[in-house]
């Protein structure tokens, strides 16, 4: 069925980043898409031109593009959806093989007016994943049937807690009501190497995950006697997308 990606047969990682150092990593390990943003530390934003045109350049998996303007809730103004859709415009251009965003109204309901000015503006059947504002919708089961009707292919979701395992009831359900409605739904957010055969049991054939671990920054510190004002930075771990991607691959 559609409703879980019978196009892949196999399962898919698809591994968030936002440099074309954690891009190449990604795709060697076995990742089969890419989720562009820029600071995954603030949940990820939209990701400059010249950073989607440099990992054009190196890889050759989809690379699905984050469109979220600023830090904070879902809830935007008519300028930040503006400014969403001049970004939309000009990622395409440099080579987007699909976007990923979600708008939310002050009550926690789909920001439906706002999702169909997106839509209006992407090429028809364009890839659109609404994103984990999902998780902050009042009703999800109720909402999976809508955003497919509004046009998007995937949700990503922790399935509503803070992460998949504390989720696994709710993701259970929100399977069934992506195969009824032909939308597959991306479990993320604390996805390993533990959680993910648990996943793939339920039947999920697609899973997103940051395989991140802390990388050494230069030592500046210890030169000018003060810490690095962006604290730790995050990179991809090879190990951790190669498991993932065998677990994923194995047919059991």
């Amino acid at each position: 069925s559609s409703g879980i990606n019978a196009e892949y047969g196999m399962g898919l990682l698809e591994v968030c980043v936002d440099s074309t150092e954690c891009a190449i990593i990604a795709e060697k390990g076995g990742a089969g898409r890419l989720e562009l943003c820029s600071v995954l530390e603030l949940g990820g934003l939209t990701p400059s031109i010249g950073l989607l045109i440099e990992v054009k350049k190196h890889v050759s998996i989809p690379v699905f593009c984050m469109l979220r303007c600023r830090p904070g809730d879902f809830c935007y103004n008519t300028t930040e959806i503006s400014t969403m859709l001049e970004d939309t415009k000009k990622l395409i251009e440099h080579g987007a093989d699909g976007v990923v965003f979600g708008f939310l109204t002050q009550s926690r309901m789909i920001d439906i007016d706002s999702c169909k000015t997106m839509m209006q503006n992407l090429p028809k059947g364009f890839p659109c994943t609404f994103h984990r504002a999902f998780d902050f919708i009042h009703t999800p089961e109720n909402a999976v049937q809508t955003l497919k009707d509004l046009g998007f292919s995937r949700i990503l979701t922790t399935g509503g807690g803070s992460d998949v395992s504390s989720s696994i009831d709710t993701l259970k359900e929100l399977y069934t009501a992506g195969v009824t409605g032909s939308v597959t739904i991306l479990p993320g957010g604390g996805v390993n190497e533990s959680n993910v055969i648990c996943l793939k049991e339920i039947g999920f054939r697609e899973v997103h995950s940051s395989c991140s671990i802390y990388c050494e920054d230069a030592e500046y510190g210890s030169l000018f006697n003060k810490p690095l004002p962006s604290g730790q930075r995050k990179t991809v771990c090879p190990l951790k997308v190669e498991r993932l991607c065998m677990i994923l691959q194995t047919n059991e």
